[in-house]
């Protein structure tokens, strides 16, 4: 049983969808290349110079409500 969930969870993060906040380009989680955390958050990226154009300016990605929400946590 705990296998199948082991399983379950890892095909999951395969197949997830994320969207890279810097040019918007939509990957499956596993074909990002970089990842940031801000506010407790993870940030999927195409390319380092995306993270670092957003670990430079991560309120011009995020919106305020998005930090807001992750502050109330």
């Amino acid at each position: 049983m705990q296998q199948n969930i082991k399983d379950e969870q890892q095909n999951k993060e395969l197949t997830e969808v994320v969207t890279d906040p810097v040019c918007g380009m939509t990957k499956p989680k596993s074909e990002m290349k970089e990842v940031s955390v801000f506010l407790g958050k993870n940030y999927y990226f195409c390319s380092k110079e995306d993270r670092e154009l957003f670990g430079a300016h991560p309120d011009y990605y995020v919106s305020e409500e998005e930090r807001e929400k992750a502050r109330s946590i």
